[in-house]
């Protein structure tokens, strides 16, 4: 019996060693954790430029490749210039927009430009959303 008990706990013990804890690994990137808190002021330019294009207010993935953020360090300040691609519903992207933000040392953010650089054509079951002709998802040749 005590033999039996004793192959139990280390056929248990043996077990529980093998196994593998799973976890998320970690972005050290610290682009992430300055979208993740300009993302609210982000998402408000969004808002702003798109509410009179689309009956819909798209989002954008806060995890953007890094190559989409610039960071420039000054004394008295940061500057940094986000460029975005929002979209709506299953990730359709309705265009491509650069937002420049300056945060001061007391961490107040002040956005000093939005400059809309693209749209992209949205396919023909979402153009329902689009506003007015020259909204959001239409090709030249159809403005």
């Amino acid at each position: 019996m005590r033999r039996g008990v004793m192959t139990c706990t280390l056929i248990i013990i043996c077990f529980l060693a093998s196994i593998q804890t799973a976890y998320a690994k970690t972005n050290p990137d610290p682009y992430r954790v300055i979208l993740t808190l300009l993302t609210p002021k982000i998402q408000e330019q969004l808002d702003i430029y798109y509410k009179d294009k689309l009956n819909e207010k798209p989002t954008f993935a806060p995890f953007l490749d890094p190559l989409n953020v610039l960071v420039g360090y000054q004394d008295s300040h940061i500057i940094v210039n986000v460029t975005v691609s929002p979209y709506i519903g299953p990730h359709l992207d309705v265009g491509t927009d650069f937002i420049s933000f300056m945060i001061d040392n007391m961490g107040t953010v002040e956005v000093i430009g939005f400059e809309h650089l693209k749209d992209f054509e949205l396919p023909p079951n979402w153009n329902h959303i689009i506003k007015n002709e020259k909204g959001v998802g239409k090709t030249n040749e159809e403005r």
